[in-house]
Order: C-alpha cells, then sequence, then structure tokens
C-alpha cells in the first residue's frame, strides 16, 4: 500500500463536445507528479482552462483525470462549484504555469 503523501503520476485531459459529430475533442492535456487528490486537481485544471480562455456559446467541457493506480474520473463543467477558487500550494504547484496564473488571477 502506498501512503496518501506519496506523489504519484496523475495524467489530465480537457474535452470539448463537438454536437455535429458527437464526439469529444481534447483540447489540452498534462501530466504531474503529486500527492494531491485527483477529484481536487480535475477542478482546478478544468477551472483554471475555463477561466483562461473564453468559451464560445454552447460549447460544452470536461476533464478526464488518470491516476497511475489505474483509476479515472470524468468533471464536467457544470459540476464545478460556482466561483471555484483554490489557494491549496499543493495544488498550484501541481498546475502548469499557464493555469497556475490563470487560478490567481
Amino acid at each position: 500500500m502506498i501512503p496518501e503523501d506519496v506523489p504519484g503520476l496523475v495524467r489530465w485531459e480537457i474535452q470539448m463536445h463537438e454536437p455535429c459529430s458527437r464526439v469529444w475533442i481534447c483540447k489540452a492535456h498534462g501530466r504531474t507528479t503529486t500527492p494531491v487528490e485527483p477529484t481536487a486537481l480535475g477542478q482546478a485544471v478544468l477551472a483554471a482552462y475555463l477561466t483562461s480562455r473564453p468559451a464560445p456559446y454552447g460549447e460544452t467541457f470536461r476533464v478526464l483525470v488518470r491516476t497511475d493506480t489505474g483509476s479515472q474520473l470524468t468533471l464536467a463543467a457544470d459540476q464545478l462549484p460556482d466561483g471555484y477558487r483554490t489557494t491549496d500550494p499543493a495544488l498550484h504547484e501541481a498546475l502548469p504555469g499557464y493555469l497556475r496564473s490563470a487560478l490567481t488571477a
């Protein structure tokens, strides 16, 4: 059993739904080694991505998060708490620079 404070590899992918073809298209992806809980990381990644770019009307986004233990979760944009912001330093450290700055803006 791996202790919770040991960093693990987490991969994430931001996807946009294309209504005409009915497929999910990858818009951004990344990976990090972190002990941060995958749900919290997924929420931060999706919130930062949506904050960093204007979303045209009608686009639907989600984030797919996979861990090195084989677990996977999907979070839709409408599952984010209203006005989502985080101040967790470990979470900010796990994000790439462009997403980190979007959350602190």
